[in-house]
């Protein structure tokens, strides 16, 4: 695969051109031995997650994938053409589960279901309101953010697959890369100032309620926005969500000084409006790659409730020593 388009960052749009040919019922056959239940078609972390992934690493097609998206030096991949648009659910997201093992180790941060693959489609009007929702649970915009910014490690990457696309000329997926934003900031003395507190500051984000424990617990995590992650590149990434760092703040009014506030707010008019981004309209069978800690994703306003997207988070440490919600029962 090759890149065909791409923005000044390393966000490209490619081609699969994928020959699955007998691989994929290979690939679904691996998945269904070794799950006994596919919870509700979103599987969960497996137990043995680690043999599993070179079983099926040695599957011909599904190494290709991962070797090209590693080998790419990309930050974000649209792959259209996946090829697995015929398929049943169960079976669309077994191979969406085989693709994210491919590339490192699928998470549940759902406390309460345990599910990899998470729908990404509007709820009933009066869920949505009965409670903190996310931006995965509802029609219209999605801000700027990192996945799973409320919990202690955050995953290092994140997939999306689009089963099928908003038919309203609205939803496009939005990428933006943390370079770019650092690079803003450091343009004005009120920019240097606001980094420099957030590579500081105790930052409060709270958890929505569809990933805390129960909707009566209210959660949150303190961390500070940039940092330097242990084992990458020496760059700089981001942990990012407005709203629900908003929420943290109602919940703890004593973290929230105006310094922060203000840097905060600088920030947020930053990678909302101004800092270059990919926007694109992806179709159906399209796979969103993506670097959950060196970009913020988003989406474009849309109506269309029929609109449906899988995302699954992939850590790069296995389950079983992660710190915080993972599926794996020991956490």
């Amino acid at each position: 695969m090759h890149p065909t388009t791409a923005t000044s960052s390393p966000i490209f749009i490619l081609p699969a051109n994928l020959k699955w040919g007998d691989d994929l019922a290979r690939v679904i056959a691996i998945v269904r031995h070794h799950f006994d239940d596919f919870n509700g078609n979103g599987f969960y972390p497996h137990p043995r997650e680690e043999s599993l992934q070179r079983e099926l690493l040695a599957v011909p097609a599904l190494a290709g994938l991962a070797r090209a998206i590693g080998a790419s030096g990309a930050r974000g991949l649209a792959i259209t053409g996946l090829g697995l648009g015929a398929l049943a659910e169960a079976d669309r997201n077994a191979v969406l589960y085989a693709i994210a093992l491919t590339r490192g180790f699928p998470t549940s941060t759902d406390q309460r279901t345990g599910r990899v693959a998470w729908d990404v489609r509007a709820r009933p009007a009066h869920e949505a309101q009965s409670r903190f929702t996310t931006f995965s649970e509802r029609v219209g915009g999605a801000d700027m953010h990192t996945d799973s910014s409320f919990y202690p490690m955050p995953e290092e990457q994140f997939m999306l697959y689009v089963v099928k696309a908003a038919r309203c000329q609205g939803g496009a997926s939005l990428l933006i890369d943390v370079d770019d934003i650092v690079r803003a900031l450091a343009r004005s003395a009120a920019g240097r100032a606001a980094f420099t507190l957030l590579c500081a500051a105790s930052v409060p984000f709270r958890v929505p309620s569809v990933y805390a424990a129960s909707d009566e617990q209210l959660e949150y995590h303190l961390a500070p926005v940039f940092h330097r992650p242990d084992g990458e590149d020496g760059g700089w990434a981001m942990r990012w969500r407005y709203d629900s760092i908003c929420k943290g703040l109602a919940a703890r009014p004593d973290l929230g000084s105006a310094p922060l506030r203000a840097a905060l707010e600088l920030v947020n008019e930053l990678v909302e409006y101004s800092a270059p981004r990919f926007s694109h309209r992806l179709p159906d069978d399209t796979l969103l790659w993506a670097d959950n800690h060196r970009t913020l994703h988003g989406r474009s306003p849309y109506t269309d409730a029929a609109r449906h997207l899988i995302r699954i988070r992939m850590s790069n440490t296995p389950n079983a020593r992660r710190v915080g919600p993972s599926g794996i029962a020991a956490d």
